[in-house]
């Protein structure tokens, strides 16, 4: 239900990719924050895709960007919780180099969740 009423917002993220360009996608990946911004921000639901190029995901609302060049990330694993949050399920959670050159981290919980390390390992190699 709630994502129908988000379909306009899903579909102007998607659209923002070439299709063929998109190595796997989720249209409600529950990001659980990037660990240089602490623990007061506002957990959400939006559109997660992993290019050759980036990992980017875009909350539904308020609207929230954040953008992950694949040539940056360090590390994926998988976390049972993440800046002190848990949902009691398995998260992914992906280390990089943000743009001050500092190590950081952010999370997410996604289906297919083996699917996703596997894309994102054959990336970064």
């Amino acid at each position: 239900m709630v994502k129908k009423l988000f379909q306009k917002r899903i579909d102007e993220i998607i659209d923002k990719f070439n299709a063929k360009d998109i190595i796997i996608s989720l249209n409600s990946a529950n990001f659980f924050g990037q660990q240089s911004h602490k623990t007061l921000q506002i957990r959400g639901n939006g559109v997660l895709v992993l290019t050759q190029e980036e990992l980017y995901f875009e909350m539904w609302h308020p609207k929230k960007v954040l953008q992950i060049p694949t040539s940056a990330i360090i590390k994926v694993e998988i976390t049972k919780s993440f800046l002190h949050k848990s949902v009691f399920r398995k998260l992914l959670k992906v280390m990089f180099q943000n743009d001050n050159g500092e190590e950081d981290a952010a999370a997410w919980w996604v289906s297919s969740l083996d699917k996703w390390i596997e894309e994102l390992q054959k990336v970064i190699q």
